[in-house]
């Protein structure tokens, strides 16, 4: 397949998905004109309450993808993160997605998920989730010894803890979560669950357009197969410097680069780690609203720029 056709399909696919954002944000958007006819005391119902001394969610955090990342603003509601993890520029829907970091644990076959789940906001700074995963491996491509549905998979249910503060002017979300893996290249190397540590910090130069940024995560998974052959990591951390500008109000860029290291389940020696290749990101940021944020983006190796050595990505938040 040619470059030209292969470039002319993703640019179809990432119009598609914002054009389904649209149709969203209109829905959202009539929702809310519905809701404003309706009357006061049913729309009290999911609000969250403001304790005294409490501040308003939007005053904390600024960044309009970690506002979506960290959900809407209601009591309860519903969040979804939809991603696909294609192939290369050369070819975005090839049937293998180049291991770019060779990390371990890192699937090579192309994935179409979403992470579906409900928001719990305890207070306006604070929210507990609960979510599952919907994916399906090789979304655009044919397999002889498989239907669709076979390769459709509902997994990786988790259980999360959120707070969002500001500390001299820095915005900050610490999280906290608990996920039992399902996935089959997971459970054919004996993943069975993980606790993840995430902590990302944001300056924005006094609500300037230009913002620098720092996410930290470290990671524990347990397992129930044992063996040399399997693709085991049992500890995991990375710290992704990342760096944005907002172009308008509708659009930001943003570049990451990504330090990631493993520490293999074979290794005795706690203090041996495999780092990965560092990679960088760049993509383009579009608020279509509060709640909803497309981020379509290439990954590579900066050492090695090369087609064949890239992987081409789509993510979504959207929070109703």
């Amino acid at each position: 397949m040619s470059i030209t056709k292969n470039t002319t399909i993703t640019r179809a696919l990432l119009v598609a998905c914002t054009v389904l954002a649209a149709n969203a944000a209109q829905a959202e958007e009539s929702s809310q004109t519905a809701e404003s006819s309706a009357k006061i005391e049913d729309m009290k119902g999911n609000e969250v309450e403001m304790k005294e001394g409490e501040v308003d969610t939007d005053d904390v955090i600024t960044n309009r993808k970690l506002r979506a990342e960290t959900g809407a603003k209601k009591k309860y509601s519903f969040s979804s993160a939809l991603s696909y993890n294609g192939g290369t520029i050369d070819d975005p829907l090839a049937d293998v997605r180049p291991n770019i970091t060779a990390g371990a644990g890192t699937q090579i076959a192309p994935r179409l998920s979403a992470s579906l789940g409900m928001n719990y906001r305890i207070s306006s700074l604070q929210s507990l989730s609960a979510s599952v995963g919907v994916g399906v491996d090789k979304p655009f491509h044919s397999d002889k010894n498989k239907s669709f549905g076979e390769r459709t998979s509902v997994s990786n249910p988790g259980v999360s803890y959120s707070v969002m503060y500001k500390a001299a002017g820095i915005q900050n979300v610490s999280s906290v979560g608990l996920t039992a893996f399902t996935t089959d290249y997971l459970r054919t190397n004996g993943y069975v669950g993980g606790l993840d540590l995430s902590q990302t910090a944001i300056y924005d130069f006094g609500g300037s357009n230009v913002s620098v940024g720092l996410s930290l995560s470290a990671s524990a998974s347990a397992f129930d197969k044992d063996g040399p052959d399997l693709d085991q990591g049992d500890f995991s951390v990375g710290a992704f410097p990342f760096f944005e500008y907002v172009i308008n109000d509708n659009l930001n860029f943003r570049t990451l680069v990504g330090f990631m290291a493993d520490h293999a389940r074979t290794e005795s020696d706690m203090f041996t780690w495999i780092p990965n290749k560092v990679y960088q990101s760049a993509g383009l940021g579009i608020s279509v609203t509060r709640d909803i944020y497309l981020y379509p983006n290439v990954q590579f190796i900066p050492e090695d720029i090369r087609s064949d050595r890239t992987n081409v990505g789509l993510s979504a938040n959207i929070n109703l």
